[in-house]
């Protein structure tokens, strides 16, 4: 059993997590700065993913299931609020599309091709994951064990 002097009293505590958050919060906004990506509302470069996806042809139908310049599942593009064939839809009206689809499930459902979105890895496929083990592991480094 762990002597008195050994455990360390709610106020090193309090103070120990308080450090240990302070740190965590600098060292995620010097990976947000330092990747130039600062805002959730960064959008992947479209032209890149499609180029790897399609070749850079947006009315692409190759007969692999998948269409247009994104090759896009039909089921992901009409419930993503897309109409008709993404194969037919414009370059404009199947990036439109991409947003929605990249605002819920990130760059995930090109998974070749995530990567040219021109995003840092981790912020393309689970940003607060990353975040969240940098916290965990200075919280570790700090607790007493």
């Amino acid at each position: 059993m762990a002597t008195r002097a050994e455990i360390p009293d709610m106020k090193n505590l309090c103070k120990l997590l308080v450090k240990s958050i302070a740190v965590g919060g600098f060292v995620a906004a010097s990976m947000a700065s330092s990747t130039g990506v600062v805002s959730a509302d960064s959008a992947p470069n479209w032209d890149a993913i499609a180029q790897c996806e399609s070749g850079g042809n947006w009315h692409a139908n190759t007969g692999n299931g998948n269409y247009g310049g994104l090759q896009f599942k039909p089921g992901t593009w009409a419930r993503y609020g897309g109409v008709g064939n993404p194969a037919t839809a414009s370059r404009e009206q199947q990036i439109a599309v991409a947003n929605r689809v990249f605002a819920e499930e990130g760059v995930e459902p090109w998974p070749k091709c995530g990567a040219q979105s021109g995003l840092p890895i981790g912020w393309y496929s689970h940003p607060a994951q990353g975040i969240k083990q940098i916290i965990n592991g200075l919280i570790q480094a700090a607790v007493p064990h």
